[in-house]
């Protein structure tokens, strides 16, 4: 993809609708390059606006995939607004989980719907809205917990609560009650299904590694709510720090394990922002931390690459465990790089691509015990911390 010829600000003072495309294209180009396995199911394309087009699973990648039919305007319509809404939902979608995400988030939560004044171009914008609990996101998301009758739960979860949230509000400013009491059902009856998911989990012995995956998950989901709300008080305000009676207390749970062990993880994983071959592939994309075993396994077999390129991704990670103090992610994909490689991290053929400083910091002894404790014993040893945090709250 060509870089565009916008310039910024170029659709009413937010990003080209091109230089967003762009960005996406950046930040996943496996999804224009033909290797994405979905494309196929993609639908033929149909005319019509950019709003049309979402409603189905792959709703997202049909918008990016017509996204020329917006054109960049200093001073849009009302109908332009709504498909730039729906432009910026499907690459926030489509990037979100990825090393470089987007940066639209304020504007599908805030700005876009404060910017629209027309009344049937808000119900569009609603409809698009609640679409995205249609979007298939595992073909850009690895950070996905199945909870069998309860569904997957992840952090476009929160995505869509945080886009909700602030379509609620908008709406109601805008004096379209009934619009925004169908988002304000929306919300509650997701968060609903996600405290069903964790309680479930949390009931069922041995699925601790998933309960820790779902207490990082709902404690995203509950910051996304409250920037939704943009500081507004109410119902859905404050879910993992007060009135545990919300819920059953599930997100007050959900925090109380993610601040006794996995805050240091909530990190957002700049060291790896830089390198680009993380991008190259949707099964490239990184789990949700601390277990990163398999994904550092993949990383050191992986087939497309050579020695100077793995040498390159484990350059990265050794720099995050020095770059983000207290997680424990990093030295988990070095356990599971070391366990899969055949020369391990002292392959002659790695650190002969290496810089000093990398070279000197894999054998720091720190870093070589943390990579040595056993995947079992490391999850067993979280699994008995989630469960005392559990007993404690």
């Amino acid at each position: 993809m060509q870089t565009p010829s916008e310039g910024r600000g170029a659709f009413a003072g937010f990003i080209g609708p091109r230089t967003l495309v762009a960005e996406v294209a950046s930040a996943a180009p496996f999804l224009f390059d033909g290797t994405h396995g979905d494309a196929g199911r993609l639908p033929e394309p149909r005319p019509g606006r950019l709003v049309e087009l979402g409603r189905h699973p792959l709703g997202w990648w049909s918008i990016l995939a017509n996204a020329e039919r917006l054109a960049a305007s200093p001073d849009p319509t009302p109908a332009e607004r709504t498909d730039y809404f729906a432009l910026c939902l499907a690459a926030h979608f489509a990037s979100v989980a990825t090393y470089v995400p987007t940066d639209v988030d304020t504007k599908i939560r805030g700005a876009l719907w404060s910017d629209q004044h027309d009344q049937d171009e808000l119900a569009r914008m609603l409809a698009i809205a609640l679409d995205l609990s249609l979007w298939d996101l595992r073909g850009v998301s690895a950070r996905i917990v199945d909870v069998d009758e309860h569904g997957p739960v992840s952090g476009h979860d929160g995505e869509r609560l945080s886009v909700w949230c602030g379509g609620m509000l908008g709406l109601l400013a805008a004096g379209d009650d009934a619009g925004s009491a169908r988002l304000e059902e929306a919300i509650d009856a997701e968060l609903a299904r996600e405290a069903l998911a964790f309680d479930a989990v949390a009931r069922e012995p041995g699925r601790e590694v998933d309960l820790l995956r779902l207490a990082a998950v709902l404690t995203h989901n509950a910051g996304d709510v409250a920037q939704g709300l943009a500081g507004e008080k109410g119902r859905f305000a404050d879910l993992a720090r007060e009135r545990f009676d919300r819920y059953g207390g599930a997100f007050g749970r959900a925090a109380a394990i993610y601040r006794a062990i996995l805050a240091p993880e909530g990190h957002r994983n700049y060291p790896l922002r830089a390198t680009k071959l993380l991008r190259a592939h949707r099964d490239l994309l990184l789990p949700i931390g601390p277990f990163l075993d398999d994904w550092g396994a993949r990383l050191a077999t992986w087939p497309a690459w050579g020695a100077r390129e793995r040498a390159e991704v484990l350059s990265a990670i050794v720099t995050g465990c020095r770059k983000v103090p207290g997680q424990e992610s990093y030295y988990r994909a070095l356990a599971g790089f070391e366990g899969a490689h055949r020369q391990g991290l002292e392959s002659s053929e790695l650190l002969a691509h290496c810089g000093s400083a990398v070279r000197r910091e894999l054998k720091d002894p720190v870093l070589r015990r943390k990579v040595a404790v056993p995947r079992v014993s490391f999850e067993k040893s979280l699994a008995k911390r989630a469960r005392a945090a559990l007993a404690e709250f």
